[in-house]
């Protein structure tokens, strides 16, 4: 007590709810265990802690806000930064624990942004969310965290029929809700804000198919579509048609073992949910059909333009289409040199139209070491000047501006 006095006299102020024992957190996944990958958790998985005063609300009152914890894969999380692990309260009163997946930085008012429209990356959008660890203390570290599922997991089990060939298919759900946001501190999922078409993260050479998805309590004007190659063949069925199924609840996993046929009724489904929660089993027929299929922004048919790449708040893996201008010669947006000539090969400068000499209308692109590297960089390139490309990586902050990550696939466009 003496030492805390004069540490006090000396000017610094003791929080007693920073003072006290760390948290030993460990993290369980409720129900089957088992995430997008079949696995628990995956190394390098982050969540967000929040500590709170035994009873209070989230809204309220926070002692600890948004301490991200990660794990090597196993169940044992610990404090991405030592510096900012969770302290019990010096005083010995008890607290609660709210923690939630994937990790984000920056949270407004507890309103966490839900955006399925983009399945590249499952984990990074199978939101989880716990509040169940109450009533602890100092007298026992230990931090049990229990996460549910708040989306909804679909799973494709795919055999093809006769003359189908599989290597190029792709599948799409159309009018699914693709955008809400989730309350941290009640734990409640909003209505959606935004539906829209959303293609599934194909395996197994086009055998299974899966997608994370948010809840629908309406599947009338929902359709799948199974689309060999550019368009060559076109297969759908409506799920509203499914009377056992006709709504996808959170927590829950639905798989549809589907075979595509060659003829007039082209796929027979059925259909049935495992867990995350145990549900009912259904049998579907669907047709053969001449309908266009739902064309997907920032897919390879329909990639984003500059500006479109510019404005999004970030998408991993999509295509983005636009004319080589330019190069950097510096790691910032302001060392863009609109010439054909280049001193590195290690970044591009993308633009809407060629010519183009402002800075604020060209996006970054990064050229990892490799067979896009070595195609596409001016440096050694420099007749790709003006030349117009699509390019396949992750749209995020680069060069101190948005721009256009690790990328792994190109084409050019005559």
């Amino acid at each position: 007590m003496l030492l805390l006095a004069l540490i006090a006299c000396e000017g610094d102020v003791i929080d007693p709810a920073l003072r006290g024992r760390p948290i030993e957190l460990s993290a369980e996944i409720a129900g089957m265990r088992t995430r997008v990958t079949n696995s628990t958790w995956e190394k390098g998985d982050a969540i967000g802690v929040y500590m709170i005063p035994s009873g209070g609300s989230l809204s309220a009152s926070v002692l600890r806000d948004n301490v991200k914890y990660s794990t090597t894969g196993n169940s044992s999380f610990t404090p991405a930064n030592e510096k900012e692990q969770i302290i019990f309260p010096f005083d010995g009163s008890d607290v609660d624990f709210i923690g939630y997946h994937p990790y984000r930085d920056n949270i407004s008012n507890h309103s966490y942004p839900v955006n399925v429209s983009n399945q590249s990356s499952q984990s990074q959008i199978d939101l989880l969310y716990s509040n169940n660890t109450q009533g602890l203390n100092d007298k026992n570290p230990h931090v049990g965290m229990q996460f549910t599922h708040q989306l909804t997991k679909v799973v494709l089990n795919i055999e093809p029929g006769q003359s189908v060939n599989l290597s190029e298919l792709s599948v799409i759900i159309s009018n699914a809700n693709t955008e809400a946001t989730f309350d941290l501190a009640t734990g409640m999922l909003s209505s959606p804000s935004k539906q829209g078409d959303i293609p599934f993260r194909m395996g197994n050479g086009g055998t299974s198919a899966e997608a994370i998805l948010l809840p629908q309590s309406n599947l009338s004007a929902v359709k799948l579509w199974f689309v060999i190659g550019d368009e060559i063949e076109v297969y759908s069925f409506p799920l509203g048609e499914v009377l056992e199924i006709n709504a996808f609840q959170p927590g829950t996993k639905y798989t549809y073992n589907v075979t595509l046929f060659a003829q007039e009724t082209t796929i027979a489904a059925e259909g049935s949910i495992t867990p995350w929660v145990e549900g009912p089993t259904a049998s579907v027929t669907a047709n053969r059909t001449g309908d266009t299929p739902p064309v997907v922004k920032g897919s390879k048919k329909a990639p984003f333009t500059v500006a479109e790449a510019q404005a999004s708040v970030g998408q991993p893996q999509v295509w983005v289409e636009g004319y080589i201008v330019g190069s950097f010669k510096g790691t910032s947006i302001n060392s863009f040199v609109p010439e054909a000539t280049a001193t590195s090969a290690t970044s591009l400068a993308l633009a809407d139209t060629q010519n183009e000499t402002d800075k604020e209308k060209v996006i970054p692109v990064e050229l990892p070491a490799g067979a896009v590297r070595k195609a596409l960089n001016l440096k050694d390139n420099p007749a790709n000047f003006n030349k117009k490309v699509k390019i396949k990586g992750n749209i995020d902050s680069y060069y101190s501006a948005m721009g256009l990550k690790g990328a792994k696939e190109y084409e050019f466009i005559d």
